[in-house]
């Protein structure tokens, strides 16, 4: 990897992939932490929602510096009395008078809110000989345990001793996760470690460092280098955190852009009592350090877990939440937990002859000796049929992690609403309740994208095996399958998102989630393509469809079009609309995009303006023997009606278009460019009648799945989608029958 300079970075030992788990190893910051056990528990429950046991170990230096305890809360070591600047130069040897050397001690204090610096002063750098003293004496003055590391004789030893044993033992890929100052004793010790062959960290990830602080950096033992034992680098920061004062340290060390640095909210910044932006736990729980830590450790960030999620996230938060406690069933036992997965054998008839309710009971009068009498008040515990309710503190529900063997307690879950699974457009079509009550879901049916392709490795696709195949047929020559996972323009797999698959928790989930679907590639990298490709495409549907006994492909989806010369063909006859006639004839659904063109720009007097146009239905979504869609407004369709931008009917010979129209307006789907796990990385919004066809394309696919003697007979299907259209009262030749309803197709047949 290249430098500023043009050099190259030695790269870290890349080791065999293993089936083996990365150890993750824990360095802890600044503070007179909790007992090592205590500790490493609260970052396993924030980082895994349970304890991790061998998986993880704490690199644990509290007690060096503050002496052995057992059961102490986290305490910090930075004063929160005043200091005075002139007492720090003094301390530094450095002349009060200088005025470069108090603005630098007055911006110093005032980033830890201590106090403000002279308004109008600008800050110059100061020479490191002066520099290096007042940082001293700052650092001894205020945050005594870094100041302690850097000067406290044999300090600095012992700590980077206790994570050096750890790493020349574990070496062999380990996730190191390194804490405030934490992620100096990791740096330091990695950089001394750097030629041994046996320290490779797979992933270093920093959280609230002072990494950045030019003060901080003078008195390092080692360059300001990425070790060449790190082959990946995350810095996270709180914008509020006042020991990360510098949030991005990517560039301050070599190779340049080498760190990714990412800012997020700490758990404890959203709270005003307990406000603490540096919390490590909070850190932790964070969904974006979470997924990180998962990625580079091996985890599946939907293993079995003991403490919820969103249960863990508020684990930084030092108050009661309320909880359902679920309770195992008679007949199970957990017995052993495994690198990802806790197993349940069976017990024994004595055993399994204790019924849930003395459980429940059993369990309840233990949480109640956990909590105290004097806050059971406050803990509101209460028996339900197969949960113990509570409203528990971090403190308590880690001694419930802990004991969870004995209580039998199966999971902790968040007692709360869950939001709706389905996106907000999926509702207009009554989708949702359809899938409530017919378990509508596409199982069994097969849709095919003619599109820009798809990102089959998406994990939208992965939870039911949504894509079946991918073929290309922008080459010469046949369709040819794609083993290339990318849809470089994106708008494919937007569109095959909105249609099937579902995200892992099932919060975004396409129309039809269990469909499967067949991707072709008509559309090249800018979203272009010739009638050749697409015709290409649809052969080779008809060719599977009769090949087979039965027909395998049920429908496709064109969220394309274009337009078409008049005095060349007779509308709803181009060379597309003739071989989708014949597939929709040979028993396929066909779904076309009705056409972005409802507005045009025209020049007046007044300057550009847009109005809307009429006989604006694209090729070949002006084809009779198919379902045109335009585009609604996805929240209040009745009171906002057909999108400005959809185009609008009648067709060029007389004919009523779109057919339908459905949700188009800033609809969220898979986002092919996406680098993270992050839902804000996997998903994206956009907007076109090119979202509002697949939604029809689900809804159809739905609707077979239930009903499936209307396979293979499009006409019937389109007859019954037209009559049961929800009418949004807008003119015919806008919103055609109105917005689909799913349940009452369902219902009418």
């Amino acid at each position: 990897m290249p430098t500023r300079k043009g050099k190259t970075r030695p790269r870290a030992r890349k080791l065999a992939v293993s089936s083996a788990h990365p150890l993750v190893l824990y360095v802890h910051g600044i503070g007179d932490q909790p007992s090592s056990v205590d500790l490493k528990r609260e970052w396993d429950l924030a980082l895994f929602g349970r304890e991790m046991g061998e998986r993880t170990r704490m690199a644990y230096w509290s007690d060096v510096l503050h002496g052995e305890r057992r059961n102490r809360r986290t305490r910090s070591t930075r004063s929160s009395g005043s200091v005075s600047a002139d007492v720090l130069l003094e301390q530094a040897g450095v002349d009060s008078a200088n005025d470069d050397a108090q603005a630098l001690v007055q911006s110093m204090l005032r980033t830890l809110g201590m106090r403000p610096v002279r308004s109008g002063k600008k800050i110059l750098p100061l020479p490191a000989f002066l520099r290096k003293p007042i940082a001293r004496a700052f650092l001894e003055s205020l945050i005594t345990d870094t100041a302690a590391y850097f000067f406290k004789p044999g300090a600095r030893e012992k700590i980077q001793k206790r994570l050096r044993v750890i790493l020349q033992s574990n070496g062999d890929h380990v996730t190191l996760v390194a804490h405030s100052q934490g992620s100096i004793v990791a740096l330091e010790v990695l950089a001394a470690l750097s030629a041994q062959k046996n320290v490779n960290v797979g992933h270093l990830i920093t959280i609230g460092s002072p990494l950045g602080i030019q003060e901080v950096q003078d008195f390092l033992s080692c360059k300001l280098e990425v070790p060449c034992n790190v082959e990946a680098w995350h810095n996270f920061a709180d914008p509020l955190d006042p020991v990360a004062l510098d949030k991005g340290i990517g560039n301050d060390f070599q190779p340049d852009g080498f760190i990714t640095d990412e800012i997020v909210i700490n758990t404890r910044s959203r709270q005003l009592e307990g406000f603490n932006p540096h919390s490590a736990a909070g850190y932790l729980a964070h969904p974006k350090v979470r997924r990180v830590v998962h990625a580079a450790a091996r985890v599946d960030t939907h293993a079995r877990f003991l403490i919820a999620r969103d249960v863990a996230a508020d684990l930084a938060v030092e108050a009661r939440q309320p909880v359902l406690i679920e309770i195992l069933e008679p007949g199970y036992q957990a017995v052993e937990e495994t690198r990802d997965e806790m197993r349940f054998h069976e017990e024994s008839v004595e055993q399994s002859r204790t019924d849930l309710e003395t459980r429940i009971e059993r369990a309840a009068q233990h949480i109640e000796a956990i909590v105290g009498k004097k806050e059971l008040s406050h803990a509101r515990i209460d028996r339900l049929r197969r949960y113990v309710s509570a409203r528990l503190t971090p403190s308590e529900l880690g001694m419930i992690a802990h004991r969870y063997r004995e209580l039998r307690v199966y999971a902790v879950w968040k007692s709360t609403m869950k939001r709706k699974l389905l996106h907000r457009s999926a509702a207009v079509i009554q989708v949702d309740a359809a899938q409530a009550s017919y378990r509508a879901y596409g199982e069994g049916v097969r849709w095919a994208v003619l599109d820009t392709g798809v990102s089959r490795n998406h994990p939208h696709f992965k939870t039911h095996g949504t894509i079946m195949e991918v073929w290309d047929c922008t080459k010469h020559g046949r369709p040819v399958p794609i083993d290339d996972d990318r849809d470089r323009d994106g708008h494919g797999t937007h569109v095959a998102g909105i249609i099937a698959g579902s995200s892992r928790d099932a919060t975004m989930r396409g129309i039809a989630p269990r469909a499967k679907l067949v991707v072709y590639k008509v559309l090249d990298d800018s979203g272009s393509g010739e009638d050749a490709w697409i015709i290409k495409a649809l052969d080779h549907i008809a060719e599977q469809n009769e090949n087979n006994s039965e027909i395998l492909i049920h429908g496709l989806n064109l969220s394309l079009g274009g337009p078409y010369d008049s005095t060349v063909y007779g509308c709803g006859f181009t060379p597309i609309c003739m071989e989708l006639r014949r597939l929709w004839r040979a028993g396929v659904i066909v779904c076309v995009a009705s056409g972005n063109e409802g507005q045009v720009e025209v020049t007046t007097p007044d300057g550009e303006v847009e109005l809307n146009s009429p006989m604006s239905i694209g090729d070949p979504a002006n084809l009779e023997d198919c379902i045109a869609v335009g585009s609604v407004n996805a929240d209040q369709p009745h009171l906002y009606g057909v999108s400005s931008f959809s185009s609008r009917g009648p067709t060029s010979d007389g004919r009523v278009k779109p057919d339908v129209v459905a949700p188009g307006e800033r609809i969220r789907s898979c986002n092919s460019r996406f680098r993270t796990r992050r839902p804000e990385d996997l998903y994206r919004e956009e907007s076109g009648t090119s979202m509002a066809a697949p939604h029809v394309s689900g809804l159809l696919a739905a609707f077979l799945s239930v009903r499936r003697e209307f396979r293979g007979r499009p006409d019937e299907v389109k007859q019954i989608l037209l009559q049961t259209c929800t009418d949004v009262r807008r003119d015919r030749y806008h919103q055609g029958h109105g917005v689909p309803n799913l349940m009452r197709m369902l219902l009418e047949v």
